[in-house]
Order: structure tokens, then sequence, then C-alpha cells
């Protein structure tokens, strides 16, 4: 399978709340643009963006895409809102608390589903590792405890929140400390759990130094991750946003059943040994258009664990036009 088009981006330092007055490229425009920039993350949630390009589902939907990718989602915010890219795929976190905070984001497809997939139950895309020797034994028995995480207020800090509270313990005891390296932090003793995401999870899994606890329950159980853009683009390009969510939900569905297009994507996309990319875990891509309902759940969630400083948005004002 050919490597897909990759262009690394440079680190920014714009903030992530940029003033909503900046334009999109295509602002203005009468017509719906066939030409597009996405920007993803080049991990396991992005799979269905190269996928689409390899095996030309963009062209079936007479889109031309150009793809690029970022490190952080901040880097992401201020590009889409600026008009760098068209489409960028962020964590719910990022992108619904960014709108909660005035940043005119609209959102036009799911990218990844939340939730444990079918027989992951004891290992997925998203795991807690304690050492061996811990005595820790269940997601409960995290009260109390010291969590290492790369951000605090993030998704995965509330997906391990809501994975420990919904096991009987008591996430509010937690006392989590942000450090870049989750792993390392837990091999040197200075914390008592971190959460991974795939194919580190295997590599550790493999290695047998370390013991998972299980999976978190990514999202909630809803969806995870979704594309946005700005709603100054999607009103003037509507079926372009039309055309573009049609083309994530059908490559999404194509990589859920086909295993061997899935790893391929991963190898080229990861750079992974392809033996390891085969056993790992890999979370279930959204078909389904996205619709308010979803987007609701997504923001209750969130705000069960005071995400929102200023207020929930409201989830009808979130859906593309």
């Amino acid at each position: 399978m050919a490597q897909p088009r990759l262009r690394a981006l440079a680190a920014t330092a714009v903030a992530l709340l940029v003033s909503t007055s900046a334009c999109s490229s295509a602002e203005g425009e009468d017509s719906s643009e066939s030409s597009v920039q996405v920007s993803v993350f080049p991990s396991f949630n992005g799979l269905p963006t190269f996928a689409a390009q390899e095996t030309d589902i963009f062209g079936d939907h007479d889109l031309e895409v150009e793809i690029s990718t970022a490190k952080t989602a901040s880097e992401m915010v201020p590009q889409v809102v600026g008009g760098k890219v068209d489409f960028a795929l962020l964590d719910a976190a990022t992108s619904l608390v960014a709108a909660a905070q005035g940043v005119d984001l609209v959102f036009v497809a799911a990218g990844t589903e939340g939730g444990i997939p079918e027989g992951q139950e004891e290992f997925s895309f998203a795991n807690v590792w304690v050492a061996q020797d811990s005595d820790i034994e269940d997601m409960s028995d995290l009260s109390g405890k010291t969590i290492g995480i790369p951000q605090i207020k993030s998704l995965p800090w509330v997906d391990v929140r809501s994975t420990v509270d919904a096991a009987g313990g008591d996430s509010s005891t937690i006392e989590f400390v942000e450090t870049p390296d989750t792993l390392a932090a837990l091999k040197s003793g200075q914390v008592d759990a971190v959460t991974t995401s795939e194919p580190a999870g295997s590599v550790e899994k493999a290695a047998g130094v370390l013991r998972t606890l299980g999976p978190v329950n990514s999202g909630g159980g809803g969806v995870a991750y979704l594309w946005v853009t700005t709603r100054a683009f999607a009103e003037a390009n509507p079926d372009t946003v039309e055309a573009f969510a049609e083309a994530i939900n059908e490559a999404g569905g194509t990589l859920n059943e086909d295993r061997d297009l899935l790893v391929d994507t991963a190898v080229d996309v990861v750079g992974a040994d392809r033996a390891l990319l085969e056993k790992a875990s890999y979370p279930t891509y959204a078909t389904e258009p996205l619709d308010e309902a979803a987007i609701g759940e997504a923001v209750d969630y969130l705000d069960s664990y005071a995400m929102f400083e200023k207020g929930a948005p409201d989830p009808a004002d979130l859906v593309a036009p």
C-alpha cells in the first residue's frame, strides 16, 4: 500500500482561544469547494481519513483532499478557525470546550465512537496500567491514588474519572499528575497508575513489565472524536460539508469491516512494526451521520465533570448547517 501524503506542521504558540472573527478561506464564496485541506493526528483515530485518500473514497464523493498532520489539538483549533485548514479532527473535550468558550466551531461528522468495543473488555485501544506488584486490583482501587496523565481537564482525564466512578470508586479523591511520559513515570514509581492509548499499550503488553488494569470507557460510550469546521465555511460550502461527512463515514465503515486495510493504513500512518499493529486494538469508527442527540450526549458527559467553566454549549447550535 502506498504511503499516504503527510505534511508535518510546525508547532504553534497560538492559544486555543482564537478570535471568532477570523474568517475561513472559503468565506464569501457562493459555491461549495471541491478541494479542501484537513488536519488530523497521525494516530488510530485518524485512520479513516488516510484510508479515504488511499482508496479514493474522497474522489468518489467529488472531493480533492490534502491531508496535513498536527501534534496537538491546540495546533488545530487556530488553523481551522483561521482558514488554514477546512476540517479538523478533534477530541470531544477540546472541540466542545472551545465551542463553549466562544470559538465558532460547528460539527460535521463523528470520527471514532467511544465506549469499549465488543471483544475488547480486557484490553482495548485505551487502557489503565499499574506495576506488576501493585496492590491495585480493579478500577475502584484507584480511589485516593496518584495517576499520571498527559493533560488534566482533557478527554482521557474525564474517561479515567468516569471509569473509576462506574466501578464504584470515587474519582474526586484521585491525585492527577501531568506528565509527558506517563509510562516512564509509572516505571519510576512517581505515580500509581497511568493511561495509554494504542499502539503504546500493545508494546507494553508484549514487554510484560507492567500490568493492565483494564480499558477505560472512552467518551463515556458516546462519540469520542469529531470533525469540525467553521460556521462560515459550512454555510458557504454545504455540499462540501455533506460530501466530506459521507466520505468519512464510508471510510470508517470500510475499516471496521476490512482488517487488512485497517492494518495496512496503520502501518503507513503510525509507522510501527506490522506484527505489532496486527495484534493491536483499534477503536470503532463512526458510520452514521452526526446529529444533535450525539453531540448532546457528549456535552452532558463532559458537563458531569465540570469541563465547561462558562456553561455548557447548546448542542442545537453546534450541528453544521
